[in-house]
């Protein structure tokens, strides 16, 4: 028995039909050790040196790859655990990382390409959360033998874990996460030597971890610092004497269609809008409920007006349209009387409807994503890019001396409002809203007040109801709206095309069909979103009428788009004979349907004739 370099080491001689006698065997042995063992000594230390020098080399390498990659945290710990195996000749190496808030480790980076989803584990649970406890390297054999181990989280799906070797993965101020080094290559177990290379290397993974999320909350800290410097260079800052102007205005405000469903807000002078927002509020009494000052709501409006760029349908007017909706159906509803609101949540509805698209560029979240704008950057890993940008400038206004106009509440409801704010613009994303549609289909089956996931649902509801509520107005301002929207579509599809790219279909002035791509909207999107809320609130029925009526005249437009070349659509959409064509096609396909009904037998003699 001897040492090398502190590992014991042992030579066992083995004798087979020795010619000498059997008591001078153990002599001769005991004489060839003490020449044979310096030299044994001396050659497994020197195996053990070249492999140390070669693991360090190894090391080397694998930190200069690391501390290129601390722009992203996904390839980062791809890299990481690729490196990890060629180190210690293992099959599979996972990295799970703690998320300090919930208290649970995750694993962000899938191990396979077919495995998107983010596995996450309670901080206490497997190996891995013994080494987070402990801060120790846990190395077993035999992984499924150990008292701890936890397949969910100690190995992976269909593979079968032999021995495992768990490691804390540290920085400065603790323990960050846990690497998992799974089944040793052409090795029943990992020895000494790869544990010292796997805490050596959970340093540097540490370090690098470190640096890459520093690194991304910089460069979103100058993302931010680039869009907000870029927002205040286009709007300007509202004055006192805009305040004053505002709250000293003389004119009317006292349409008696204010709180109809089917306002058209075009109907009202563009500059009397702020006033009119303000009559909104004091006619459901939120100003002296929630405490606001007329001049804190004043310069809130006004900021949130300039909020709005110049843009043909996301504007100022489509703020105030929603808020108009939001407003009315509080009125017309009896949302809060019938308890489906309370007040709180009242209000919250109306200010998410006049701020869910403060600074729209009139572009979609696909084309910020494909552009790959600041915007995209900063807000494409938690989806709803423009949603997530709408309600970082609210909070921005509403974050700003003078138009706090939430400060009254106390911290609980404060808290819970902006909750609100974010959960109704955030529902505004189409693609949320068809993602639970079933779920608010069922709901909608039994909708049951005072129930938080209902509640939800009808939030989101209602809120959409309230941005696609041009939809409910009459067919004159149904056409401005449609106008409004292609124009903003068709600018967006020539930008896309001059950056190379295709652009869908209804983004194309070259290719969409006015007539069929409102159809398909209003059915696919409006119809069915107006229906679910009309089982839930009965007084909401009527609003699925008026989209088939809508539907109607956009079949009947349909010969009348078609005599003209696809790019003119726009041209025949604001011609004033659109109209007498659409009644006039109205007309003869009601004396057709008449006909039909009045010879059925003619009818399907015809149609048989037509078959032949």
């Amino acid at each position: 028995m001897f040492s090398v370099v502190d590992n014991p080491f042992s030579d066992i001689f083995c004798v087979i039909g020795p010619r000498v006698p059997e008591g001078n065997v153990p002599i001769i042995i005991h004489e060839c050790g003490l020449f044979t063992w310096p030299t044994l000594k001396k050659t497994i230390a020197f195996e053990y040196e070249c492999t140390l020098k070669v693991k360090c080399q190894q090391l080397l390498r694998v930190a200069k790859r690391l501390f290129t990659q601390v722009a992203s945290l996904e390839t980062l710990l791809q890299i990481a655990m690729e490196q990890a195996k060629l180190l210690t000749k293992a099959e599979y190496c996972s990295v799970m990382l703690i998320d300090v808030e919930k208290m649970e480790l995750y694993d962000s980076c899938p191990l396979f390409q077919d495995d998107s989803h983010e596995r996450r584990f309670p901080l206490g649970v497997g190996i891995a959360g013994e080494v987070v406890r402990t801060g120790s390297l846990i190395n077993t054999r035999s992984a499924k033998d150990h008292p701890s181990f936890n397949p969910s989280i100690d190995s992976l799906p269909n593979i079968n874990c032999r021995n495992l070797l768990c490691f804390p993965i540290r920085e400065q101020s603790g323990i960050i996460g846990v690497g998992q080094l799974i089944n040793k290559i052409n090795d029943p177990y990992f020895d000494g030597m790869d544990e010292e290379m796997a805490l050596a290397f959970s340093i540097y993974c540490g370090v690098c971890i470190i640096h890459s999320v520093v690194y991304q909350k910089i460069q979103e800290a100058h993302i931010r610092n680039a869009l907000a410097n870029e927002l205040v260079m286009y709007h300007m800052k509202v004055s006192d004497s805009e305040v004053t102007r505002m709250l000293s205005c003389t004119g009317y405000h006292n349409h008696p269609h204010l709180s109809s469903l089917h306002f058209n807000p075009r109907a009202l002078p563009l500059r009397e809008l702020p006033c009119y927002v303000m009559k909104m509020f004091a006619d459901l009494g939120y100003d002296k409920r929630f405490n606001i000052k007329p001049n804190k709501m004043a310069r809130f409006i006004l900021y949130v007006k300039k909020g709005y760029r110049d843009v043909p349908y996301h504007s100022w007017l489509h703020s105030f349209n929603v808020g108009q909706w939001a407003y009315a159906a509080l009125v017309n509803y009896k949302l809060v009387a019938q308890g489906f609101f309370n007040d709180l949540q009242a209000l919250m509805f109306v200010l998410a409807g006049l701020m869910h698209d403060i600074d729209h560029r009139g572009t979609t979240n696909s084309f910020q994503i494909n552009g790959q704008t600041n915007l995209a950057a900063l807000y494409s890993s938690e989806g709803s890019v423009m949603e997530r940008h709408h309600l970082a400038q609210a909070m921005c206004i509403l974050n700003t001396e003078g138009c706090d106009i939430l400060e009254s509440l106390p911290r609980r409801d404060y808290d819970r409002a902006i909750m609100m704010l974010r959960d109704n613009i955030l529902a505004t994303d189409l693609a949320n809203y068809f993602k639970n549609f079933n779920e608010y289909k069922v709901i909608s089956m039994d909708y049951q007040k005072g129930n938080r996931l209902h509640f939800s649902a009808l939030q989101c509801l209602l809120m959409n109801a309230a941005d696609l509520s041009d939809q409910l107005k009459d067919w004159g301002s149904v056409k401005k709206t449609a106008t409004a929207v292609l124009t903003e579509f068709f600018k967006q599809g020539e930008l896309e095309k001059m950056r190379g790219d295709n652009p869908p279909l209804i983004m194309d002035r070259d290719k969409c069909f006015i007539p069929d791509l409102e159809i398909q909207f209003l059915q696919s999107v409006c119809l069915p979103l107006y229906d679910l809320l009309g089982r839930i609130i009965p007084k909401a029925a009527p609003c699925t009428k008026i989209i088939e009526n809508h539907i109607e005249r956009w079949d009947a437009s349909k010969p009348v788009f078609a005599e003209v070349p696809i790019t003119a659509g726009l041209s025949v959409l604001l011609s004033p004979e659109l109209d007498n064509l659409i009644e006039l096609n109205l007309k003869e396909k009601e004396r057709k349907e008449k006909e039909r009904m009045e010879n059925p037998g003619d009818s399907q003699t015809s149609v048989a004739e037509n078959d032949k």
